[in-house]
């Protein structure tokens, strides 16, 4: 008798246990986190067509998406009149849509901005901000992009402002900076040029990548429990790993020599009309948290040639490092800075004009 009550009580014990574990993974599933794989983002034109968003450059200049005239200087290479939906699977942010979209508009002279007149009105300080994805704000309204939070700082108090958001405006790289200043953006009649200084403006894609590391995916287990606490160790352990950035670009130095001859250019180009030059230099929003930071050699290399060129210049890292990077992300597939990082980067720009003097008084 006493040997099959201990029996009994094992298999009641295997019972409960059985029916705890399937509970807890069937709360797990309905309440834990959504680990299936996600979609890429992606351009949604009026006329159906699907742009994924890692063409941006090509498709924001019109290429394979509509035919771009002959236009008068000044413009941007951007498609004028641009009105396209940007779209994410699941984003987390409530600047979304129900469709996980947002609008995306270009002026008529092919800026991701407001209208503005070509001739600056009388009494207005007018910037140009050039750049990169990161400037014209890919993932974000225009609201959110950094020009247009400094563009606000400026305007504090009734000041009348401009800051035109060239992101793209003159290519995808400073190399052509220079060039589209002399012909374009001189014609605007800036008080004063920003370059946001993408990382990558170092080194193409492949070399410096947004993310700096291989992201882990869950392998499919038959218990979501066990496929989450798997992957969160795979993704720990790959976001450990350290990559020396600087030591590939120096490697390959191409894409950093023509970025930098392109700087030289438009330097020499802003000096001859006596109007100054800043660059700002965006971190990459990876592995923020690690010490060292993989890309804070890339942003040591992009002061030193600032300081040797006397270009001003002001590193954004310590506006981000120590951040948890998803929090700053568009969305988990897109690195690019969302409402935040954007506020982050403008809000530091906008201090360091301050602190230079050139922000109107």
């Amino acid at each position: 008798m006493a040997r099959r009550s201990l029996v009994s009580r094992f298999v009641l014990l295997g019972v409960a246990t059985g029916l705890t574990l399937a509970a807890a993974e069937a709360g797990f599933r309905w309440l834990g986190p959504d680990l299936r794989p996600y979609g890429p983002g992606a351009f949604y034109t009026p006329n159906g067509l699907v742009v994924p968003v890692a063409e941006i450059a090509n498709f924001l200049s019109g290429g394979g998406f509509t035919e771009v005239r002959e236009r008068t200087p000044p413009c941007s290479e951007g498609v004028p009149g641009l009105r396209v939906k940007q779209g994410y699977d699941r984003p987390r942010w409530d600047y979304f849509d129900a469709q996980g979209c947002i609008l995306i508009e270009h002026n008529s002279l092919g800026f991701r901005d407001d209208e503005f007149p070509v001739h600056k009105p009388p009494g207005e300080f007018r910037a140009i901000a050039l750049g990169d994805s990161f400037t014209w704000g890919c993932g974000v309204l225009l609201e959110h992009t950094w020009p247009q939070v400094v563009e606000r700082h400026l305007r504090e108090g009734g000041k009348p402002a401009q800051v035109i958001n060239g992101g793209f405006a003159a290519g995808f790289t400073p190399a052509r900076f220079d060039r589209w200043m002399h012909d374009h953006g001189s014609l605007l009649q800036p008080d004063l040029v920003v370059v946001g200084l993408c990382l990558n403006d170092l080194g193409n894609g492949n070399d410096v990548p947004m993310l700096g590391y291989l992201p882990a995916r869950p392998e499919g287990h038959a218990s979501r429990i066990v496929d989450y606490v798997a992957w969160s160790l795979d993704q720990r352990a790959a976001r450990r790993v350290v990559k020396d950035f600087a030591a590939v670009v120096k490697a390959h130095p191409e894409t950093w020599n023509a970025t930098q001859n392109g700087l030289r250019g438009l330097k020499k180009v802003l000096d001859a009309k006596n109007i100054p030059l800043v660059v700002a230099v965006l971190p990459m929003l990876s592995q923020l948290d690690l010490e060292p930071y993989p890309y804070a050699g890339l942003c040591a290399m992009a002061r030193d040639f600032c300081r040797e060129n006397g270009i001003l210049c002001v590193d954004l890292q310590a506006q981000f490092l120590g951040k948890d990077e998803m929090d700053l992300w568009v969305h988990p597939t897109d690195q690019h800075p969302n409402h935040v990082g954007q506020r982050l980067i403008g809000d530091a720009v906008f201090a360091f004009l301050r602190e230079q003097g050139l922000t109107p008084k």
